[in-house]
């Protein structure tokens, strides 16, 4: 048997020890609203919030397929989903970004564009001095920036799909984000009781247009 130089195997455990390990992949939760027996608001005569936000929901996914970024959904078709279960799903998966996706509705049919909701910050003072609250918002509160951040990239890109409609950034207590502790927000796409919002639901390349803003966002806050 054929012996191996002292010098070459030196080399070789060199360059094995040196090679680069193979980076871990950054796992996005994607949240569509409603499901099942819970439509959402309708959205034209023939669809409703459910459909347009897994559709959407779906087309981000497929837009960030092949890279190191990993998607997973709470619903991947027509189920109903409580919010516990969908928090759930978020616990389970400990995603490195949450995104829950859902339609507006508003009384004056002027209301259009879109809207960025997250979190905000949870003060500890107001849990009544309490060590396991005051450490579970502070959990919660070292991902603000993470959700800020993705916030301010999905406004940015969505602005392409809705100029001059962009109804700004949002920050108050939302149950579906309440207690997560992971970087996460709610996106309000376009008004379902908007003429002009509603054809972008509606159309597929509108749609398109819209899961690549949300999927060159998650990109760029990650």
């Amino acid at each position: 048997m054929k012996r191996i130089p002292i010098i070459l195997l030196a080399v070789l455990t060199i360059l094995v020890l040196s090679a680069p390990a193979k980076a871990a992949k950054r796992v996005v939760l994607i949240d569509p609203g409603h499901g099942g027996a819970d439509s959402g608001v309708a959205v034209g005569e023939k669809a409703a919030e459910k459909d347009v936000t897994l559709a959407i929901a779906l087309l981000t996914k497929k837009a960030l397929a092949g890279g190191d970024i990993e998607v997973l959904l709470t619903r991947t078709t027509d189920t109903a989903l409580s919010t516990a279960e969908r928090a759930k799903a978020a616990a389970t998966a400990r995603p490195d970004l949450f995104l829950s996706l859902h339609v507006n509705a508003g009384f004056d049919k002027k209301a259009s564009g879109f809207e960025v909701w997250f979190p905000g910050f949870q003060p500890a003072a107001g849990n009544g001095g309490d060590s396991k609250a005051i450490l579970k918002d502070m959990a919660r509160n070292r991902y603000l920036n993470e959700s800020v951040k993705l916030s301010r990239a999905i406004e940015r890109n969505l602005s392409t799909v809705f100029p001059k409609a962009n109804r700004g950034l949002r920050e108050a207590p939302v149950p579906v984000l309440e207690n997560l502790s992971v970087p996460a927000v709610v996106v309000e796409i376009g008004f379902a009781t908007h003429a002009g919002d509603q054809r972008k639901l509606l159309d597929e390349a509108s749609r398109q247009a819209i899961a690549a803003a949300l999927a060159k966002s998650i990109r760029e806050a990650l």
